[in-house]
């Protein structure tokens, strides 16, 4: 029997149970799961009758550790094993309980818990910006944003964690993973040949390094035309993004002239935040040239989210705008606006001035040229 690859305990509590010499290439995952059944068995959150359930998970889980089936096999199953039944043909993930780092997450206070959600709520948003962008007729990010602004800030903890664990059971996290992992991937698609490998075989450390790689590449794209982005300005140019500017935003018609100019500039937009910001937290980008005389800001007002616009086939209206900013004698910058010049006719100029060659530079490099009829627009008002 010493040869054999198993032993059979026959103490009492263990009566019957074979044990085979445990796996090694996939030990820490399976055991990752056993501990965390563990700890949610013990956890006072956890309702009584999902006991049983958890217990039967982890004895599947276990026979795992011991068998001899292909490891790609085995992480089907671990998989498969891991949906905890909720009653009501509904089901959870045990994944739904493990943090980024793949531990499970422990709060000791409901103001912890409520400081957590509150920090993944407030990354989550600011991702969710591009990912609508990206994906505008995605019912699901919509519902998400919406179940998102229902958390932000409350500090009801009874009402925040019913939601998040609706939210981990309809398997909109895992929608929202895919359609972000998917995003990244169009995000460093045009830089691939200078990645030195297809982004579709980069490990997640590799694609870690990727990002910061294309983060120098998109800097030298904006340097060769004149422009840097200036993230220390951001907190400074806040107050701006609160209205959306009068003239030049994407649900101004009458400006461009025509509908098609105005779409023409609401998808520019888009595609220059999402060419050059996988993140947007201030909901608006900063722009300056490279003499430091001139500033612009890029992006989404605050009060297009007070309200998103409806738009034709279920599509997120988020409406953008861009203004414009001059570097005082004190090196200060002041929004361009209509009653600084006595002559509007002469506002008009000065802002074609300034928008038209800063877009038309920027849609070089996100391959949408502007066309004659979107740069005529400006001189219906001289």
């Amino acid at each position: 029997m010493a040869e054999s690859r198993f032993e059979t305990y026959f103490n009492k509590e263990d009566s019957g149970k074979v044990v085979f010499e445990a796996r090694e290439d996939c030990l820490e995952e399976i055991d990752k799961h056993l501990n965390l059944i563990e700890n949610l068995k013990k956890s006072e959150d956890i309702a009584e009758e999902l006991l049983p359930a958890l217990g039967e998970i982890h004895y599947q889980i276990q026979s795992l550790k011991y068998s001899d089936i292909p490891l790609a096999e085995v992480k089907k199953k671990i998989n498969q094993y891991s949906r905890v039944p909720l009653g009501d043909g509904k089901f959870m993930h045990l994944s739904s309980f493990l943090g980024s780092t793949g531990e499970q997450k422990v709060v000791k206070s409901e103001e912890e818990y409520l400081a957590q959600v509150q920090k993944m709520v407030e990354n989550t948003k600011a991702n969710l910006t591009n990912l609508m962008i990206f994906k505008e007729d995605d019912e699901h990010l919509k519902g998400f944003a919406e179940e998102l602004d229902l958390m932000d800030g409350s500090h009801d903890f009874k009402s925040v964690k019913t939601r998040m664990e609706h939210l981990a059971m309809s398997g909109i996290i895992k929608h929202y993973n895919q359609v972000k992992l998917e995003f990244l991937r169009n995000w460093l698609a045009p830089f691939e040949e200078q990645l030195g490998k297809p982004i579709a075989q980069m490990s997640s450390d590799e694609v870690q390094k990727a990002l910061g790689k294309v983060e120098n590449l998109k800097k030298q794209q904006l340097e060769d035309i004149g422009m840097r982005m200036n993230p220390e300005l951001f907190d400074d140019f806040r107050p701006y993004n609160r209205t959306m500017h009068e003239l030049m935003n994407g649900d101004n018609a009458d400006f461009w002239g025509f509908p098609q100019q105005r779409d023409e500039f609401v998808e520019l937009i888009k595609k220059i935040i999402n060419r050059f910001s996988f993140k947007l937290e201030k909901h608006y980008l900063i722009f300056q040239s490279a003499d430091k005389k001139m500033a612009y800001l890029v992006g989404f007002p605050d009060t297009a989210y007070e309200g998103k616009k409806e738009l034709k086939g279920s599509k997120i209206g988020l409406i953008p705008h861009l203004k414009v900013f001059f570097a005082g004698k004190d090196g200060n910058f002041k929004e361009l606006t209509r009653d600084q010049l006595e002559k509007s006719s002469e506002y008009y100029r000065v802002l074609k001035t300034a928008v038209v060659p800063f877009l038309a530079s920027l849609a070089t490099i996100v391959e949408t040229p502007l066309s004659q009829e979107f740069k005529d627009a400006f001189d219906m008002w001289l």
